[in-house]
C-alpha cells in the first residue's frame, strides 16, 4: 500500500508544500485575526477560482508528456522569455520572503540570534537537499514534512477551536469594502493557496516523477495526486483562519504587520491562551511549514529557469537532459547570489516589499490562467484528453475574474 502511494504521490505533495508557506501561516491566519470566520468562505472562494489553472498544470503535463514551458513555446518564444524572466523575478523575492519568516521562526523557537547568517544556512540546506537529490530525494522529504506539517496544524486548530471559550464574542466582523480592505483581500489572494506560477511547477514536477517511475504518468494519476495536494492545501487555510480566529480575533490582539514578527507572536500567543504544553505542537507546525515551503521554492527557481532557457536556446531534443542538468545546477548558484543579493539590500523594508510581491502575484494571475488555457486546448493535445466543457467554461471564467480583479487592484493602488 504504502509502495502504491508513493508512486501516486508526488507532484500534489511538493505543491502542497510550496502552497502552504506565508499564505497559510502569516496571510490565512491575518485574516482569521483581523476579520474572523468570514475568512473561511473567502479563502474557499480564492481556492476555487483559481483551480483549473492549477489542475490543467498538473494534466496537461501528463496528456502530453511535455512540460507547460514546452506548451508556452509553441504559442511564440517571446512568451518563454517573459515566463523565464517573471519566475526568476517571483521566486527570488519568494525565497527570500519564506527565508526571512522561517529563520524568524527558529529564533523564536530556539532561542538562538545568528543574525543573516540563520537565512543563508537554511536557504544553503535546501540547496544542498535539492542539488544531491534531485527530485527523488525532493520528493521523499517534502512527504515527511507535509505529514507532519497537517497532522501539527490540524491538532493545534482543534484545540483552538474546542478549547478556547469565546465567551460569547462574536467570531466574525462585518466587513466594509473599502479602499483598504479590497486591497487586503487582494494580497491575500495573490498567494492563496500560492501564485499561479506555481502550475508551471506542477507541470514539471508531473514530468520529473514520470522520469523516475520511467514510466509516463497518466492524466488519472496527475488529477488524484493533485486533488490531494490541492485539497490540503484548502483544509489547512481553514484551520489557519480558525487559528487567528480562536488566537487573536475574539481577544482582539494588535496583529503585528511583519510577516516574521508575526509568526513568532502566533507561537507566543498560543501556548499563553492555552497552556506551555501546546508550544512543541504549534512550534513543529509552523518550522515544517515553512521549511517545506522554502524546499519547494528552492527547486522551482532552478527548474524553471532551466527547463525555460532550454526552449529559448533551442537545444536539440537527444541533449535536453544532459543541458537541463548542467542549468540546473548552475541556477542553483545563481539562484544564492540572487537571494544574498535581495536579503542584504531589502531586509530593512522587507515587509513592505513582500506585500507588493505578493499582490504582483495576483496581477499577474490572469496571464498564466490564459497560457495554460490555450495549452490544454490547443491542438498538441488529443481531443478525448481534454477536459469536458463544464471545467472549460470554469477555466474561462477564471481568466475573467482574476482579469477583472487584476485591473481594479492596479487602479485602487496607483490611481486613487
Amino acid at each position: 500500500m504504502f509502495k502504491t502511494l508513493q508512486e501516486k504521490l508526488g507532484p500534489g505533495l511538493l505543491y502542497a508544500a510550496v502552497a502552504v508557506g506565508v499564505s497559510h501561516l502569516v496571510s490565512s491566519t491575518t485574516a482569521g485575526a483581523t476579520y474572523g470566520f468570514i475568512m473561511v468562505g473567502y479563502m474557499v472562494l480564492v481556492c476555487l477560482v483559481k483551480y483549473p489553472t492549477f489542475l490543467l498544470g498538473a494534466t496537461y503535463a501528463a496528456a502530453t508528456g511535455e512540460t507547460l514551458v514546452e506548451g508556452y513555446t509553441r504559442m511564440g518564444k517571446w512568451v518563454v522569455v517573459l515566463f523565464f524572466f517573471m519566475q526568476l523575478f517571483e521566486y527570488t523575492f519568494a525565497i527570500s520572503g519564506v527565508s526571512v519568516t522561517t529563520a524568524a521562526i527558529f529564533r523564536s523557537v530556539f532561542d538562538i540570534e545568528a543574525g543573516i547568517v540563520l537565512e543563508l544556512g537554511l536557504v544553503l540546506s535546501c540547496m544542498l537537499i535539492v542539488a544531491l537529490g534531485r527530485y527523488a530525494v525532493l520528493e521523499d522529504v517534502t512527504r515527511v514534512l507535509v505529514i507532519l506539517f497537517s497532522i501539527g496544524t490540524v491538532i493545534a486548530a482543534a484545540i483552538a477551536v474546542g478549547g478556547i471559550d469565546s465567551a460569547g464574542a462574536s467570531l466574525s466582523a462585518d466587513l466594509t469594502f473599502d479602499t483598504p480592505t479590497i486591497l487586503f483581500l487582494i494580497a491575500v489572494a495573490g498567494w492563496m493557496p500560492t501564485g499561479t506560477a506555481g502550475s508551471v511547477g506542477l507541470s514539471l514536477w508531473v514530468k520529473a516523477k514520470a522520469i523516475r517511475l520511467q514510466r509516463p504518468v497518466t492524466q488519472k494519476e496527475a488529477a488524484f495526486d493533485f486533488h490531494v495536494g490541492y485539497g490540503t492545501a484548502i483544509f489547512l487555510s481553514i484551520c489557519f483562519v480558525s487559528l487567528g480566529t480562536y488566537v487573536m480575533y475574539i481577544n482582539g490582539t494588535e496583529v503585528e504587520s511583519n510577516g516574521a514578527l508575526f509568526a513568532a507572536q502566533l507561537i507566543n500567543l498560543f501556548t499563553s491562551t492555552i497552556g506551555s504544553w501546546i508550544y512543541p505542537v504549534i512550534a513543529l507546525a509552523a518550522i515544517t511549514v515553512m521549511y517545506s515551503t522554502l524546499l519547494t521554492l528552492v527547486d522551482l527557481l532552478p527548474r524553471s529557469s532551466a527547463a525555460a532557457l532550454v526552449e529559448i536556446i533551442s537545444v536539440p531534443k537527444d541533449q535536453v537532459s544532459e543541458k537541463f542538468s548542467k542549468l540546473y545546477m548552475t541556477f542553483i548558484s545563481i539562484e544564492l547570489l540572487l537571494v544574498l543579493t535581495v536579503l542584504f539590500v531589502l531586509l530593512d523594508d522587507f515587509g513592505t516589499f513582500i506585500a507588493w510581491v505578493t499582490s504582483m502575484g495576483f496581477v499577474v494571475a490572469p496571464v498564466f490562467s490564459f497560457l495554460n488555457h490555450k495549452a490544454m486546448f490547443g491542438a498538441v493535445v488529443k481531443p478525448e484528453d481534454r477536459p469536458g466543457n463544464f471545467l472549460r467554461y470554469w477555466s474561462i471564467s477564471t481568466i475573467i475574474i482574476l482579469t477583472v480583479v487584476a485591473v481594479m487592484f492596479v487602479y485602487m493602488n496607483y490611481f486613487m
